[in-house]
């Protein structure tokens, strides 16, 4: 058997930062060996697990190098626009590294953590778009590989609920331009699902709605989606809103909120549509308009109680033991905020925006990471 991988979490008393090092305890495969987190609640979490603190990113490479500790991967789940200087350290210190989404507020900078990672003797990179696990994103993928949905036309998608009070306190870089608001926290999820699904994002344009809080950030956007398929969408989102529609309450993937099972995206086919998370499927069999509808939940069976994180978790180790290739890869976390900053660029100019930047290859399109193969 082997040994487990041993890993060290960036930002661990966050909110995300601690549902990894809750994963990372729970899974044979993987060791907690060492946390960076100056914060107080860091150091509670550090005593509780017996683990080192490291007060800096320094103090944790040198640390390294005298083999104090040993990290094998690390996960950095940090603010926004802290990922790349973080990211770039670890990776040329030869670390494997997931980078929490986004990859970075901005393309160039992130372009400089992806071209970084392929140098000889560096660190491999993932990004943490850990919703490609997950069940229900995993059997429409498979859903729409089958060709049973025919030619997909359209799609439709919500993300919508309302933050508090206490959010934005705990972290006051959610309110600021350009480092928080729901399209570069919330919309970059959404963003890798669409790609993961339908493939390239081509033109985006976005109406930003009113502001209810005294935020620099927006709060609220309505956009439309053109697709290098030929497929159309539209997307409502908001992070201020008494809303169900929300992926997070939809599948209930998230511990936090509530679940309530409410239907955030319907796509569409020549042939069928299916309703997600619901994951039922409307057809008609040689007929049209007229003549009556059939439906089946026969996609359900698809689904498991593994959750995406866990997935995650063992893609991370597999990367990193040379076993598999990253489910989200550094390009295509790229791409995502390339999308992204194309609806910001929208959502500021009032027009359309034409995706022009370099494009990477195609996102990852498998529906489990693939294992890597003798040569």
């Amino acid at each position: 058997m082997s040994q487990p991988v041993h890993i060290a979490v960036i930002g661990a008393a966050g909110l995300i930062g601690l549902r990894h090092v809750s994963h990372i305890l729970s899974e044979p495969s993987t060791h907690l060996t060492a946390i960076l987190d100056p914060t107080p609640a860091g150091q509670t979490l550090a005593s509780t697990h017996s683990i080192p603190n490291s007060p800096t990113l320094d103090a944790l490479l040198d640390a390294m190098k005298t083999g104090e500790v040993r990290v094998d991967a690390a996960i950095v789940a940090t603010p926004n626009h802290t990922h790349v200087e973080i990211g770039m350290a670890l990776v040329e210190a030869g670390i494997t590294v997931l980078v929490e989404k986004p990859i970075s507020t901005d393309t160039e900078s992130a372009r400089k953590l992806v071209e970084a990672s392929k140098k000889n003797g560096s660190g491999k990179l993932l990004v943490g778009h850990h919703r490609r696990f997950n069940p229900y994103l995993r059997a429409a993928k498979k859903c729409m590989t089958s060709n049973s949905l025919g030619r997909i036309i359209a799609v439709q998608g919500t993300w919508a609920l309302l933050k508090d009070v206490e959010y934005f306190k705990l972290g006051a870089w959610r309110t600021k331009k350009g480092q928080g608001g729901p399209v570069l926290i919330n919309m970059i999820h959404e963003v890798d699902n669409l790609l993961y699904l339908f493939g390239d994002i081509t033109r985006v344009y976005v109406e930003k709605g009113e502001n209810t809080r005294d935020h620099e950030c927006e709060e609220t956007a309505a956009m439309t989606l053109k697709f290098k398929s030929g497929a159309v969408g539209t997307f409502l989102l908001s992070d201020a809103v008494a809303s169900p529609y929300n992926w997070e309450s939809a599948t209930g993937e998230n511990p936090a909120i509530p679940a309530q099972h409410q239907c955030v995206y319907t796509i569409m086919g020549t042939e069928g549509s299916i309703s997600l998370p619901e994951l039922k499927r409307w057809y008609y069999t040689g007929g049209s308009w007229t003549t009556p509808f059939l439906s089946d939940m026969s996609l359900r069976e698809e689904v498991d109680d593994v959750p995406p994180f866990t997935l995650q978790l063992r893609n991370l180790v597999g990367v990193h033991r040379g076993e598999e290739e990253p489910m989200c890869s550094g390009d295509e976390g790229y791409k995502d905020l390339v999308v992204i900053e194309a609806i910001v660029e929208s959502m500021e100019t009032g027009k359309p925006k034409l995706k022009q930047k370099p494009s990477q290859d195609r996102p990852n399109t498998d529906i489990i990471p693939q294992k890597k193969t003798a040569a």
